[in-house]
């Protein structure tokens, strides 16, 4: 698995999430693929037994960004009021790193708020 920060762009809707991979998202992409093929390579592996998976987005972050007004509510004003997300769309944006930590934190948090 290749974890990386792509660019902030795209769009989410009411009905759809568009998203593309940037030329920058690209270059980096094809970094990274280089550097864990040449990791496995060091092991011995072949590269005819390496083969690519699909991108994916694991923690989509910056989906559903928290002002500063609703960071002490965790309740972002788009939703409805008794509806709440505990997962990386609150954050600023992609991270690139494994933000499960922050999120496990995050979610704690909202599940303390949603039972008062």
């Amino acid at each position: 698995m290749i974890k990386l920060a792509d660019e902030e762009t795209g769009s989410v809707s009411s009905r759809t999430v568009d998203k593309i991979l940037t030329d920058l998202d690209r270059r980096r992409l094809d970094d990274g693929v280089a550097v864990c093929k040449e990791i496995l390579r060091r092991f011995g592996a072949r590269d005819e037994d390496m083969f690519l998976g699909t991108v994916i987005a694991g923690h989509p972050g910056g989906m559903l960004p928290l002002t500063k007004e609703e960071a002490s509510s965790f309740h972002s004003e788009r939703l409805p009021a008794n509806l709440y997300v505990a997962d990386a769309s609150l954050l600023p944006r992609s991270l690139g790193n494994p933000p499960i930590l922050t999120i496990i934190a995050m979610a704690k948090r909202i599940s303390k708020i949603c039972r008062n």
